[in-house]
């Protein structure tokens, strides 16, 4: 593995910002910026030859298919979105792969969906959808949940083309 590569690709990321400062990076959920940022962490993915699936609350999962895929995978993730100024490391996260190794079971990076709470006041949502703590099927509940800009959650999903995400 080049050991520039997850630096450089992460810089990249960082470049993805809401705010052009020098005081870092700020990428609000559903915000331009932000779609931007899951579209190259999905390009990322695809290029490495992960399948990539998104789930109806935007979790982004990139999977590394196992010699065993029946067997339950093993995940590891975190997330894009950025509260304000932060460093250009806040949640993301890079994945190596070695030439010609296949693991026994898959494993899955997953791309968690707004878990900061920074745009709607809601953290986690995506991680809590995952563990049955927020039914992913019902966008609906998050409906009323607004923000500053009095545009709401689900309204930012659907514009950002996730509410119906398989």
């Amino acid at each position: 593995v080049d050991p520039a590569t997850v630096p450089a690709q992460l810089m990249k990321l960082a470049e993805l910002s809401d705010t052009k400062s020098s005081a870092g990076v700020t990428r609000l959920i559903f915000t331009d910026s932000d779609i931007a940022g899951r579209a190259y962490v999905r390009s990322l993915m695809e290029q490495a030859g992960l399948l990539v699936r998104v789930d109806s609350m935007g979790n982004i999962f990139g999977r590394w298919v196992g010699s065993q895929p029946d067997l339950p995978a093993v995940g590891s993730g975190s997330h894009i979105d950025a509260i304000p100024n932060s460093g250009a490391y806040d949640g993301t996260l890079g994945v190596l792969r070695r030439a010609g190794f296949k693991p026994k079971r898959s494993i899955e990076a997953l791309m968690f969906t707004s878990e900061e709470p920074t745009r709607f006041g809601i953290s986690c949502v995506g991680s809590r959808a995952m563990a049955g703590k927020l039914d992913p099927t019902h966008l609906d509940s998050l409906k009323d949940v607004l923000a500053p800009d009095n545009g709401t959650f689900r309204g930012a999903a659907l514009k950002a083309g996730y509410a119906n995400a398989t």
